[in-house]
């Protein structure tokens, strides 16, 4: 077989086509990613419009060599949706058919005036608008941390400077209308490029799905789905690695134990939706006075923790302002008088002391404080509560 463009062709075909299959069967397991679905129709079709117009060529086939350009100018909008839906952004269907509606005008004008090299231009801006937009839907969903993805853009970034090459081509004169262009060529280019463009788009975009879902199983393993805390596992696991550094850079750590004031009786009285919509209040509460670097977690039903590494924020006035500002925050949930308040028992952690037992000796304040009327704070040492008085009760 002669190595040409046509022989490019055909093997850029068959390449996207095995591409698109490949993403498909990827897709049928992974049923949620919708991005999957696109690249593999992008791909498929992508391969038929090739084929399409390798015969065309072959067959000098002018209605065939339209219809493939068509084809060839779906691909790259079935890409921007692929990347927009991987963003979880709707993907308007209208706009992803509008580079090929553009090209059709673009042959009807070629027809009116006889400029047939202004079908492959429009057919390459069309190519490069559309992965521009895809780059910058990836770009744009760049704060989930998913290592494929730049790899994955610049494959794109790169095929589209591939595309402005052949629109440099086209006005060069380079473009010979039914005839199969030469290999040296930016056409030529394009297809021996359009392979590994498929292939690499191919695996990446896979790559980038189960990237996402390996994100994901880490999040549901580490994190309270109802209110966003650490899990407890997650809370042990990074509290004692903070312990051992603070001990190793020999700084001070803090640890505070909250535990929801009566909350059985909340759940009993106002029904389980708004003890959940307590449960979400407290922590979005704690997560306002915590810096990003404290340790906040939730440890049983209604308990949470938090370790404090470093001096700049005293553990008891942190719980203090916690414990003041979810008083104010729970005073009505969901239109119910609920007044929900919280207890916090607080310790220093020392150097030599493991996780377990600075919780438990934060747990013994803790126990002190609701002993003593509950809605206060407690130090394991024992001093009075930061409003002066040795009990704050419940209003």
């Amino acid at each position: 077989m002669q190595f040409d463009t046509g022989t490019l062709m055909v093997v850029g075909a068959v390449t996207a086509g095995l591409s698109g299959l490949w993403l498909g069967s990827v897709w049928l397991h992974r049923r949620d990613v919708t991005a999957l679905a696109w690249w593999a129709a992008a791909n498929l079709v992508y391969a038929v419009a090739i084929a399409g117009l390798r015969i065309a060529l072959a067959d000098q086939d002018p209605l065939l060599l339209q219809t493939g350009l068509i084809l060839s100018t779906l691909p790259p909008g079935f890409v921007w949706a692929g990347a927009r839906s991987f963003r979880g952004a709707r993907v308007p269907i209208p706009l992803v058919a509008a580079g090929s509606i553009v090209v059709v005008a673009a042959l009807v004008a070629g027809a009116v005036f006889t400029t047939g090299p202004l079908v492959s231009a429009t057919g390459f801006l069309v190519w490069i608008a559309y992965l521009a937009a895809a780059v910058f839907e990836l770009w744009r969903g760049r704060d989930e941390e998913l290592p494929a993805r730049w790899p994955l853009a610049f494959l794109l970034l790169i095929h589209a400077a591939v595309y402005a090459g052949g629109i440099a081509d086209v006005l060069g004169g380079g473009f010979v209308e039914m005839d199969g262009p030469p290999l040296d060529s930016w056409f030529g280019l394009i297809h021996f490029e359009g392979i590994l463009y498929a292939m690499g788009t191919a695996v990446l975009m896979s790559g980038l799905a189960a990237e996402r879902a390996e994100s994901r199983f880490r999040t549901a393993a580490s994190e309270d789905p109802l209110t966003g805390a650490a899990s407890r596992r997650a809370f042990f696991e990074r509290g004692e690695r903070l312990l051992l550094r603070a001990a190793t850079s020999r700084t001070p750590a803090s640890a505070i134990v909250f535990d929801l004031d009566r909350f059985k009786a909340v759940n009993d009285t106002y029904g389980h939706q708004v003890g959940d919509r307590v449960l979400r209040t407290f922590a979005a509460t704690a997560r306002e006075v915590l810096r990003p670097d404290d340790l906040f977690g939730r440890h049983g039903g209604e308990g949470f923790a938090v370790i404090l590494p470093g001096d700049g924020q005293p553990a008891y006035g942190v719980a203090g302002r916690i414990r003041r500002a979810f008083a104010e925050a729970a005073r009505m949930i969901d239109a119910a008088e609920v007044a929900a308040t919280v207890s916090a028992g607080v310790t220093l952690a020392l150097p030599d002391e493991t996780l377990e037992r600075v919780l438990a000796a934060a747990d013994r304040a803790l126990y002190r404080a609701k002993a003593q009327g509950r809605n206060c704070v407690r130090r394991a040492d024992g001093p009075p509560d930061e409003g002066g008085s040795n009990v704050i009760r419940v209003a």
